[in-house]
């Protein structure tokens, strides 16, 4: 063995280590070193020509080694310590002298007999690298002459270095290499079947017979079996602002290329931005078959329908979600310089014997994917329009050659390996990571141990299959990998075991239907997803007034029909965009995640922004106008509703991870539940009340007070659901939050939404607050969630309040409307923060005959509609990008316009307002 043989040639005495400049587990290289000249001397007997390059093998070997042992070192390192064994005045001269303590025979096989699996490990990654670097060489000879005629042509191609580790070791070691050249030149060497690559290749250049100066350039290829080799593609600045304009349209072209051929994981890693052309670099994740999630709701069709649109490319703003912020990793975007959102572990400490394993943010590399001009990077979302503008393009030129495409130029792709993600990468680094703890490397069993957290997820069908040979090769320290025959269902791993019919259909055999479908109507969708997407990417996420529209906007005298015509636009657009199945429907839709981050997702079941708010705006319509596909939707919508409230209240930790809020937890869902059985008739959605009011109990242990995630909303919600259904248990759950939150903290935010306007206003005190002058500002935060609005509203809807305000609240009240009335129309329309928030409020005031009130809302609704009319619906989300979200979105607006219209049929949703219609 391997190990035996470094062992027996350790001096009986360390050796005085050399200095190594590092931070991390590299400190641990004269530890190594046995086995670095071990490895050495095997690669020359094989390889002798390897002396060139064994600089680039030793620095990448001899890291792989270090981040092996360097947990059980560091343990070792705080034995001695804690044993008085280590001599030194600092904490450096310390570490030296365990490193040269480590470096005799006694003590490091002493180390490694305690931990045979640690020593097993460095010895056959010692041999796999020795093994694949030969592999290399060997193939490098023998295509050297190819080479020399084709990438490499005018070179001597005299190899010079070698680079390896340039991305997931594979497949017994094998990983991504550079290899350099004497004259410069550098050249790829992928370690695995490249004809997917050369394919992709050839279909650009079918794209730019028809759109020429569209169409991306190719990498060079030279395809082998089994591997094959890449040009170097270097990162180059655009000369000039035409050239970052074509770069982008040439980015949309290949975000439609790629969504027409099921394409995903094409991150910022994978593009290098090389003057004005997005060059892909890896394409080994195109043809990627949807695998579909195991929930006890069933199938999502609005997960379906995220997950075959341009959004999976990850070509687009793809944001990673941690405990310290987010990070786009997307080749639209990507993260170069920023921190990573998740706890990275790393070492503090290093090279001294205070060394010690940290978890936080680190610095994220990033990629070359960003044209830069002028020394700078450019700010990606400046160019939406010219991505937008290429994807258009590309497209359209699709569909007018969509014969063509299926009848030739995708046939050669159909025996091409393309690489399955069954996992997301993170989580076999991750894994392996954790597997260096020296629990794990002391005795065999203990190893595969490290990885069975894998058996335990069974998000998706194909899991279990897999997890065997995911646990063998992680055993084995590679990165799991799967592949798949782009036409076939077989599935093969990283060890050459076939999984035979895995797959439900193949990768192929779904872009073609894909592409048989791309149509007028999908182009606009997908263009939704991309403005959505884009809209992602750093927003400024704030809960104000938007800007005033430009320019002049036309007053049109809105009656109650013209307000539904306007309505019913928008609930058959929201018909039009729904996704459905067999059992219920579903909607993608911007959603602001902890009040930080927006994203694309299938819309939940909250109030706020999932589908429960929609569907109330929907059933709404469908009682006004009597039309049945409103009310069938919303009914479609909720169908699997009733067996989510039993899961959450079967579980109640799963409760309090929702909470009780009226507008972001369980009581905005049970306010939705009860008005919904009484709109739509439905008694499943009425018998499922008493566990979702169980659920909203478990939920509030621990809950804020405010309004919208918290008690106050709950306690606002259960007088609605008892006054809605009668339910005893919502009017006893309301007496335990009231007591709850009179004994609880007033928040200090401001407004409605999370502040104590709206506490107190669920209390039945009013809104202490709302007597707040204006100060002369009319331009101040008027909106509901958080400005005056909400504080005006609170103070009109308390229950002591019967007629008009008086007092203080006169007072207010009339500064409030004489401020909305002059102030014009803005670019949010929304009832959270935009106008048809600010307008419920003098709804309120007007139906209680304050008559400043009245006119107000005439001029204000008056100059809505010719806004809604002369320049569309603007949504309160970034770009004012449509999403059918009810706070922010256009279920909103539309609930807003029933509102403004119907007030005495229509009960307000900012008050969670139960029916007017006596209980059965």
């Amino acid at each position: 063995m391997l190990a035996d043989g470094v062992l027996a040639s350790l001096p009986a005495e360390g050796d005085w280590p050399a200095p190594v400049d590092a931070d991390d587990h590299r400190v641990f290289r004269h530890a190594v070193l046995p086995f670095l000249a071990a490895a050495r001397a095997l690669l020359l007997r094989r390889e002798p020509a390897a002396e060139r390059v064994w600089a680039g093998v030793e620095t990448w070997l001899c890291g792989q080694l270090t981040a092996l042992a360097a947990r059980t070192f560091v343990l070792e390192l705080h034995s001695a310590k804690k044993a008085g064994l280590l001599r030194g005045a600092t904490g450096r001269d310390r570490f030296v002298d365990f490193l040269r303590l480590l470096g005799s025979r006694g003590c490091l096989t002493d180390v490694l007999g305690r931990h045979p699996v640690l020593a097993r490990l460095l010895a056959q990654t010692c041999l796999r690298t020795t093994d694949a670097v030969a592999e290399l060489l060997g193939r490098f000879a023998a295509d050297r002459a190819a080479l020399r005629s084709g990438l490499l042509a005018g070179s001597a191609a005299d190899l010079s270095e070698l680079t390896l580790g340039a991305g997931d070791v594979h497949s017994g070691g094998r990983a991504v290499a550079v290899l350099g050249f004497a004259d410069g030149r550098q050249l790829v060497y992928k370690p695995r079947p490249l004809g997917l690559l050369a394919r992709w290749g050839d279909l650009l250049r079918w794209f730019a017979q028809a759109r020429p100066g569209l169409a991306p350039r190719p990498v060079g290829v030279l395809a082998r079996d089994g591997y094959g080799w890449t040009e170097f593609v270097p990162a180059r600045p655009c000369a000039d602002q035409a050239g970052v304009e074509l770069f982008y349209r040439r980015q949309g072209a290949l975000l439609a290329l790629l969504y027409a051929l099921d394409a995903t994981d094409m991150h910022c890693e994978n593009l290098i931005a090389c003057g004005d052309q997005p060059m892909l670099v890896d394409v080994e994740t195109l043809f990627h078959p949807a695998f579909t999630a195991l929930t006890r709701n069933g199938p999502d069709p609005a997960a379906a329908a995220l997950h075959r649109s341009v959004a999976r490319t990850a070509l687009l703003p793809t944001l990673l979600l941690g405990e310290h912020g987010a990070l786009d990793v997307s080749a639209f975007g990507g993260g170069n310089g920023e921190q990573s959102p998740g706890e990275v572990p790393h070492w503090t400490g290093a090279g001294t014997d205070d060394m010690r394993l940290a978890r936080g943010p680190r610095p994220y590399a990033g990629g070359a994917n960003r044209p830069v001009l002028a020394g700078a990077e450019i700010d990606a979302g400046m160019y939406r329009q010219s991505l937008l503008s290429g994807f258009r393009a590309a497209y359209e030129s699709l569909v007018d050659r969509r014969n063509e495409l299926l009848g030739g130029a995708l046939a050669g792709f159909a025996g091409e390996e393309i690489r399955l993600v069954m996992r997301p990468t993170q989580v076999y680094a991750t894994l392996l990571t954790d597997a260096t703890h020296p629990a794990h490397l002391a005795a065999g069993p203990t190893r595969p141990e490290a990885f069975a957290s894998l058996a335990e997820d069974h998000g998706k069908a194909h899991l279990p299959a897999l997890v065997p040979h995911e646990i063998a090769e992680l055993c084995d320290g590679d990165v799991p990998v799967f592949t798949a025959a782009a036409g076939s269902v077989d599935v093969t791993t990283g060890t050459g075991a076939v999984l035979p019919g895995l797959l439900a259909a193949s990768g192929l055999a779904q872009a073609r239907a894909k592409i048989a479908q791309l149509c007028a109507e999908d182009l606009r969708e997908q263009e939704w997803f991309v403005e959505a997407t884009l809209a992602t990417r750093r927003p400024e996420v704030r809960h104000g007034a938007g800007t005033p529209l430009p320019g002049a906007v036309a007053a049109v005298v809105p009656d109650s029909q013209h307000l539904l015509a306007l309505a019913s636009a928008i609930g058959d657009d929201l018909v039009a965009r729904a996704a459905h199945d067999d059992v219920r429907a579903n909607w993608v839709g911007l959603e602001l995640l902890d009040g930080r981050h927006w994203l694309v997702l299938p819309m939940g079941a909250g109030l706020a922004e999932g589908y429960c708010g929609t569907a109330l705006f929907l059933a709404q319509l469908g009682a006004l106008t009597g039309t049945s596909r409103y009310s069938e939707l919303a009914a479609k919508a909720v169908r699997t509703l009733p067996v989510l409230v039993e899961v959450l209240a079967e579980h109640p930790e799963l409760a309090r991870e929702v909470g009780s809020g009226g507008f972001f937890g369980l009581g905005g869902i049970c306010y939705a539940l009860a008005r919904l059985a009484s709109l739509l008739g439905d008694g499943s959605l009425a018998a499922c009340l008493p566990a979702a009011i169980a659920a909203t109990a478990a939920a509030d242990a621990a809950a804020p007070a405010g309004v919208g995630e918290g008690t106050a909303g709950a306690l606002a919600a259960m007088h609605a659901v008892h006054a809605e259904s009668g339910r005893p248990e919502a009017a006893a759950l309301a007496a335990t939050l009231a007591r709850r939150l009179a004994a609880a903290p007033r928040p200090t935010a401001p407004g409605f939404l999370w502040g104590a306007a709206g506490v107190d206003w669920a209390l039945g005190r009013g809104g202490r607050t709302a007597g707040e002058p204006l100060d002369g500002d009319p331009d101040g935060d008027l909106g509901w969630c958080s400005g005056l609005a909400g504080r005006v509203l609170a103070a009109a809807a308390a229950p002591a309040q019967a007629g008009p305000p008086s007092g203080t609240a006169a007072r207010a009240a009339d500064a409030f409307s004489a401020a909305v009335a002059a102030r014009p129309p803005s670019t949010d329309q929304s009832l959270c923060h935009g106008e048809l928030g600010t307008l419920e409020t003098l709804v309120v005031l007007a139906g209680q005959g304050h008559e400043p009130s009245v006119s107000a809302l005439r001029r204000a609704a008056s100059r809505l509609v010719g806004a809604v009319e002369g320049h569309g619906l603007q949504c309160g989300t970034p770009h004012g990008v449509a999403s059918p979200g009810l706070l922010t979105g256009t279920g909103g607006i539309g609930f807003g316009l029933l509102r403004v219209g119907f007030a005495e049929q229509v009960p307000s949703v900012l008050l969670l307002e139960p029916s007017e219609r006596p209980r059965k």
